[in-house]
């Protein structure tokens, strides 16, 4: 196997690049990944590993080769030392491995419905990559059936948002496009939005959720746009107890998700199904 000992490499240069740099994120077809786990995750979810890069130091399995045949699909492994290691880790120092991975296009066309009664959540401009990490991570422990993202103001592929994701941006279906895409997407599918807004509202546990339907959420900072409160079903809130008037967005969009969880199970149960 061949080893990278100098910080000057372009190879390493690159690395460094894709996790510091949007505009080279963007022109690559490839991103990096970092951690056992969450290689595995990529690799399960249908991502091609390109090439895995492993500081033998760190690294704990007793059989690189072995490991990334079996857990990886792919022997296109480099070593690298643990200075250089450490300039490509967005983490630092953990588990000694690192890879570019194959990007997919999140197209909406992609996405395939095994639910016959969907439930999926829509995130209208969201800024923060760690809050689109986090809805991920929400969007995998629900197992809803996809997460859509309208005019997306982040890169889908921010370290902060795979990281925060938790390997969720491996296991959850995720579609990219403009708000009138994901709405001629929603009506193609029979699925009916609910537009989470302060204004002109519903609480959100009087809304029927058993239908098929989209949960849309916005920014914390001016929330949704007038498109979703003008095209959805209903417009939705959480009731504020406190001072306060809103709570981060992926808070409240786990919470709504959860609560359209809940009246299926029960509309379920009661029915015997």
């Amino acid at each position: 196997m061949k080893t990278i000992s100098s910080l000057h490499n372009e190879t390493i240069k690159l690395i460094a690049g894709l996790i510091q740099k949007a505009p080279l994120r963007k022109k690559s077809d490839v991103f990096v990944v970092e951690g056992k786990r969450e290689l595995q995750l990529a690799h399960m979810g249908g991502f091609k590993i390109d090439t895995v890069f492993c500081c033998p130091v760190l690294f704990t399995s007793t059989s690189l080769e072995k490991w990334c045949a079996n857990n990886l699909g792919t022997i296109n492994i480099v070593l690298v030392t643990e200075n250089v290691y450490e300039k490509i880790s967005y983490r630092k120092k953990t588990e000694g491995i690192i890879a570019l991975v194959k990007k997919k296009t999140f197209d909406l066309d992609s996405i395939l419905f095994k639910n016959p009664n969907p439930l999926i959540l829509v995130v209208e401009n969201v800024e923060k990559p760690g809050n689109i990490g986090a809805m991920l991570r929400t969007a995998d422990a629900s197992n809803i059936d996809c997460l859509l993202v309208a005019d997306p103001k982040t890169d889908m592929y921010n370290p902060n948002v795979i990281r925060s994701s938790v390997g969720g941006f491996f296991t959850v279906p995720i579609g990219v496009g403009t708000n009138k895409d994901i709405l001629r997407f929603l009506k193609q599918n029979h699925i009916t939005a609910f537009a989470a807004c302060l204004q002109n509202s519903s609480s959100y546990e009087k809304i029927d959720f058993s239908i098929p339907a989209a949960v849309v959420v916005g920014t914390e900072s001016t929330g949704l746009s007038t498109f979703w409160t003008k095209e959805s079903k209903s417009n939705i809130k959480i009731p504020m107890l406190g001072i306060l008037d809103s709570m981060n967005v992926s808070v409240a969009a786990a919470i709504l998700i959860f609560e359209a969880i809940r009246q299926r199970n029960f509309y379920r149960d009661i029915k015997g199904i």
